[in-house]
Formats: C-alpha cells, structure tokens, sequence
C-alpha cells in the first residue's frame, strides 16, 4: 500500500501548461500556466487578477497541436498573490450565478 500525504478527497496532478481564461461576466481574456489539477479543480497562476466567485471557461494548451482544445467550466474560490503573480484556484462544475 502506497503512503499518501494528500488530505484532500480527490489527488491532485502537477502540470506545467500554458492556458487561457476568459470571464463569463465581461468576456476578459487572460492567459495563465495550469499548476496542478484534480477532478474537482485546477490551480494556475497569472499575472492578471481574477476575483473570487467569478465563473471562467478555461482551455489549457494541449502539448500535440493536434489534440483538440478541452474546455472546462470552473468558478474561482481563491486568489493569493505571490509577486505580482496571482495564485487562483477554480471549482469545476456549473457556477452559482
């Protein structure tokens, strides 16, 4: 049996891939690089900030440029900035708005 130190529910998968985010609300684009990912979530980091709450289409880039775009619905839960670059962790799932 394999020791796990994750305390959360679901396992997270260290990524290192550029992705772009656009906001429900506005229609703002930004671009960012996916952290980690797990099924109920993803953590990426960008230089622009993002508020909690807001919903976000994210499409991280796909290492073969034939592999189609994936899209997820996600809503920001948190952001914490670590110089000047943002931390922002996303929900999957339909937003509550």
């Amino acid at each position: 049996m394999r020791a796990c130190l994750e305390k959360r529910n679901c396992l997270r998968l260290p990524i290192d891939c550029s992705s772009s985010c656009t906001s429900f609300d506005d229609h703002r684009e930004h671009s960012g690089t996916v952290i980690n990912l797990s099924s109920r979530g993803v953590l990426y980091t960008s230089r622009q900030r993002v508020e909690a709450g807001i919903p976000l289409d994210i499409v991280p880039a796909a290492a073969n440029p034939k592999t189609p775009p994936t899209p997820a619905r996600a809503e920001v839960v948190r952001v914490t900035c670590h110089l000047q670059l943002y931390e922002i962790a996303c929900r999957f799932g339909e937003s509550r708005r």
